[in-house]
Formats: structure tokens, sequence, C-alpha cells
């Protein structure tokens, strides 16, 4: 069997609702890097917010954070396809102000590693900011003076369809957005062309990896370009219905350990 590369959404994929890896799942992955294959993840989280199921998972391949945005080597200093694609700071405070008008419940942003916030509150999920030392609160404007590596309004559909409206018509050749839901619905802003197929596809070629033996799994949809690239794109059985439509193949839920039974039955671990 030719080697794989196999790439990991973490919520809703690879994460049970309680946040954490069954220890199938874990079997499973040790069994196939065992067996040859490579294993790394690609997630809309930052990479300190996702380290520790890098650790937990011992991978020693690229990471892909910020659904893109990122891509970088956590044993590998001098990793030299390392990137970061950042919103342009004009870009940042035109959304900014255009947002101003809507009474959105908060707005926070990521520098790398500096997380800003409209206010404090429970309008976003209590680990957003696990492992800062340091949180600039208050107004975005005057606080962010960089390219943002992403933006993200938290709110009601109403005015996240709005935004995402506005996104549409005016900045699509400048940014992309994906939209959350469950209990943080919100719109994440990036750079202009930036998913997670960008980062696969520079790790798989250092990997030395063709992009028909990569398997991918997600389930929403910040996962479809993903998906599509993959040589196998695994949907979840509990996926959006975009994700479904655009996988090749579906398999049980992240409740249900569908990573596992897929790669167990695929691969004859």
């Amino acid at each position: 069997m030719d080697k794989k590369l196999i790439v990991l959404d973490l919520d809703g994929t690879a994460l049970k609702e309680n946040q954490t890896i069954s220890i199938r799942t874990q079997e499973t992955l040790k069994k196939a890097r065992l067996s040859g294959h490579e294993v790394m993840i690609a997630t809309g989280r930052p990479y300190r917010l996702s380290s520790q199921y890098y650790q937990a998972l011992n991978l020693t391949t690229p990471i892909v954070n910020f659904n893109g945005a990122v891509l970088h080597h956590p044993h590998d200093k001098h990793y030299k396809e390392n990137y970061h694609h950042a919103i342009d700071l004009a870009i940042v405070r035109e959304l900014l102000d255009f947002t101003t008008q809507f009474p959105l419940s908060n707005i926070a942003a990521e520098v790398e590693d500096n997380v800003f916030l409209k206010e404090k509150n429970d309008s976003i999920p209590a680990t957003f900011h696990a492992g800062v030392n340091k949180i600039f609160i208050g107004d975005l404007r005057k606080n962010i003076q960089a390219d943002a590596t992403s933006l993200l309004f938290f709110g009601k559909e109403k005015e996240l369809s709005l935004i995402s409206n506005h996104l549409d018509q005016s900045l699509s050749h400048v940014i992309s957005y994906h939209t959350w839901g469950a209990s943080w619905p919100a719109v994440e802003v990036v750079k202009h062309g930036i998913h997670k197929a960008i980062g696969i596809r520079v790790a798989a070629k250092t990997l030395g990896i063709h992009q028909r033996d990569i398997i991918a799994f997600g389930d929403e949809n910040n996962d479809l370009q993903m998906l599509d690239y993959a040589g196998i794109g695994v949907a979840m059985g509990n996926a959006t219905p975009e994700a479904k439509s655009i996988a090749n193949e579906i398999t049980l839920s992240n409740e249900e350990d569908g990573i596992a039974v897929y790669l167990e039955e695929r691969l004859h671990l």
C-alpha cells in the first residue's frame, strides 16, 4: 500500500464533544504511523489551542492552523516552508469600521500569538484565550497595529448574515471567510484565498506524498476545500450537508470513532 498522509480536523472530527481524542482513535492513528503512514492536523485553531493534541498523538509533521493562514513545524525551527498569511491592516480597520453598525456580542482578533477582544464576556469560547500571556481588551481599531492573522465577529444569525453579504459583495477579492455554528455563531475572516488545502499541499510536498494519497477527515464548511483537494475526502457522520456532498466518502460521527472505524477498514489496521 502506498504511503498515506492522514489529515485531521480537530473540532467535530478528531475531537469528541468533551474535547478529547478517544483511546480507539489514538491507537488507530498510532498503528497507522507505525505502518509507515503520516498523520497531520489541519485546524481553525491557533497552535496554542491545538498543541496538546499534536503532542498527545506524538506527531512529527507540520501543522496547519487558522484554517490555513499559518503553517509551521513544531519540531523544526528551520522548516523552510513555514508561512503566515495575514489580513492587511487597512482591510482590518475597514471591517472594524463597517461592523460598528451592528450590535455584535463580541469581536476578536489574533495577530500571531497576540489576542485582542472588544470586551471580555461569555460570548466566545472560554478556551479562546488559553495559553496567552496578555490579552488586549478594548477598541480593536486602536489596539491592533499590525496585519491580523484572523478576525472573528460574534453575534446573532441576522447580523452575521449581513456581514457575510458585505464580505461577498465588497471584499471577496482580499479576504476569505468561514462561519462558525453551534454554541458560538461567528464569521471568521482570513486573507483572501486562504484555506486548509493551501497548507496541506505544502506539507504533503515536503513529506513526499502525492495528492492522491491524502486522506482528509472533516465536518464543517471550513473543511470543504480540504475534503475536495484530498485524494479521499471523508466527511464525518455529524458533518454539515455541504461537507457530506463534497466528500468522497462518509464515516461515522466523531462520537462513534468515525476516524478509527474508517482507517481500520481502509488501511487494514
